[in-house]
């Protein structure tokens, strides 16, 4: 009970850290921030889809699992959607105790139908437009393209629960993420241009995680989870715009912005005994609740995560 309070604790600091960050941003509500929130809400979304330990761990024996999930975020002016791909094995290596190998790919797509956003590009030195002001935007287009591998220590601690610490290594490339802008207002209105803002980062990103299984029937259980990941550095979420006589980028012409955020993931996860399929329900709805309030102008999103583990069977 201790170590699942220390943990919910963590979670609610780690939580309230990012929302604090995100009120700070939203005076700034522009659509660089539009941008890097959408590219960490897709990171967020495989985050919740990570694999997790078998239920029970046996000594010697390799438990695996395959998870794929979906995952879409709908921003004022930008979408992303697409799906994920995870691996996981498990191994009991004595009692009460074990190791998760895992590995995740996923590619997202970016879209949307544009609209009118503030143009500030505060990061870029010398821009020749007199800005920040308004501008329509459109034609927003791109990938996300989020990959990476990982281990954790998986310790069990009674009444079908486990406690797990684990990193991974894990790289974001954001692809020709760009979109045509008209301004709208101030002494340069009717100038155009693209803004693109494609980066690459790679993290090293520890995370913790806890889970209790319990039985609802002899062919069903249930499972709380709550997963804190914390990747590390903060990524350069790089900038680039072109106008009329000038084309400006970082990291030559300014300092990037930065991205990859803490997530706090809760999920509840209902598992059918004798197939080893799972889908996480309580994932599903907290997704959509939580990206809301820790990025600024996400107004929809959501993951739906399944996973089939062969073998599976009941705690006793």
């Amino acid at each position: 009970m201790r170590s699942r309070r220390s943990l919910l604790a963590g979670a609610s600091l780690l939580f309230a850290a990012s929302a604090a960050r995100v009120a700070a941003a939203q005076s700034e509500h522009d659509i660089h921030f539009l941008s890097e929130h959408a590219a960490e809400s897709g990171m967020d979304a495989h985050y919740a889809a990570l694999p997790w330990p078998a239920v029970r761990l046996e000594t010697g024996a390799w438990r695996q699992s395959v998870d794929v999930s979906a995952a879409s975020t709908r921003t004022e002016l930008i979408d992303l959607d697409g799906s994920m791909v995870g691996f996981g094995a498990t191994k009991g290596t004595g009692r009460n105790r074990g190791y998760e190998l895992l590995g995740f790919y996923s590619q997202m797509d970016f879209s949307g139908v544009g609209g009118r956003s503030v143009l500030a590009a505060g990061f870029l030195d010398g821009v020749p437009l007199d800005l920040p002001n308004d501008a329509d935007f459109a034609a927003p287009r791109g990938t996300l393209r989020h990959f990476g591998v990982g281990a954790a220590y998986v310790r069990e601690r009674g009444h079908g629960s486990q406690l797990i610490a684990g990193l991974l290594l894990e790289r974001a490339d954001v692809r020709g993420v760009a979109l045509d802008y008209r301004l709208a207002s101030g002494a340069d209105a009717g100038a155009a241009g693209v803004l693109d803002h494609s980066s690459a980062a790679t993290f090293l990103t520890p995370f913790v995680g806890w889970q209790q299984t319990r039985s609802i029937s002899t062919q069903w259980t249930w499972s709380p989870r709550a997963l804190l990941t914390f990747p590390l550095p903060p990524g350069d979420f790089d900038g680039r715009l072109t106008g009329p006589g000038f084309d400006l980028g970082t990291p030559e012409d300014g300092k990037a912005l930065e991205f990859g955020d803490p997530f706090v993931s809760l999920g509840l996860a209902l598992a059918h005994v004798p197939t080893g399929l799972e889908i996480d329900l309580g994932g599903a709805l907290l997704f959509a609740a939580t990206e809301r309030v820790s990025h600024a102008g996400v107004d929809h999103a959501f993951v739906v995560h399944v996973a089939w583990r062969p073998r599976g069977h009941a705690p006793q």
